[in-house]
């Protein structure tokens, strides 16, 4: 009997610990946009900051709020292309961290602004410390289509990870936005940002990483602002999200 009450604890013990074991935990991305048609024009530079603060999941015991920073440069090699370089920087638990950087390379074609159709792709080396200590090594591949209608535009970025350190593996994470024109330079819409990696794929879609966000978007001269306020969809997110970003281009 002592036998049978043993392995009964035993089970008891594995059955209670394996949800916590298994769960993925997820933190807000340093970049929290949506790539459109921004690019930084032949032989011109842009600057772009972007800021977010987020609650984590308690899955991370960390116990303040989390301040993340991303400055990125960019520049126009050729028409219709731009490099860039970021570094990734946060802040918590009352210690400041640099959390990697990448580089990338833009190719978004000239469009005919009232057609329907819009279309680029952007490729990234990203090494990145994630917030709780995790080194990654990996390349994105990130396509952008959209759709115009009127004062309608639908944007969707169906980005691919694709590990290139020890760990390997694949993530799809895609992203997408409804946006409405206020005015010619002003919008107001939705965001939603999802992932689906090989490690996260067996568990149902209420513990993989799920934020939607609304947010405006407006523009002046060659100056871009978008602020956002997002929502964790599940348990396993960000309770909420702030974020801010910035950009603007010069000769």
């Amino acid at each position: 009997m002592s036998f049978f009450r043993s392995a009964a604890k035993l089970l008891k013990a594995t059955f209670l610990w394996l949800p916590l074991v298994s769960a993925p935990v997820f933190s807000a991305p340093f970049e929290i946009k949506v790539h459109d048609e921004l690019i930084a024009e032949q032989k011109q530079s842009s600057y772009e900051v972007e800021t977010n603060l987020y609650q984590a999941s308690a899955a991370q015991h960390i116990e303040s709020d989390v301040f993340q920073t991303r400055l990125e440069y960019a520049y126009g090699i050729a028409k219709n292309n731009e490099i860039g370089v970021n570094a990734f920087l946060s802040r918590y638990n009352g210690a400041s961290y640099v959390n990697g950087g990448k580089v990338g390379h833009m190719y978004i074609p000239t469009h005919d602004e009232e057609g329907l159709w819009h279309y680029g792709v952007k490729n990234e080396i990203v090494y990145l410390r994630d917030i709780g200590g995790q080194e990654q090594l990996f390349y994105e591949l990130t396509p952008i289509l959209a759709l115009q209608l009127t004062k309608w535009r639908l944007t969707v970025n169906p980005s691919i990870d694709i590990g290139l350190n020890k760990s390997g593996g694949t993530a799809f994470a895609p992203s997408g936005k409804l946006a409405y024109s206020l005015t010619p330079n002003t919008s107001i819409g939705a965001e939603y940002y999802s992932e689906m990696s090989n490690t996260t794929n067996t568990f149902p879609i209420s513990q993989r990483f799920n934020t939607a966000y609304l947010a405006l978007d407006t523009k002046y001269d060659k100056s871009n602002i978008n602020l956002g306020i997002g929502k964790g969809t599940n348990q396993n997110s960000d309770s909420w999200v702030m974020k801010i970003i910035g950009s603007i281009s010069f000769e």
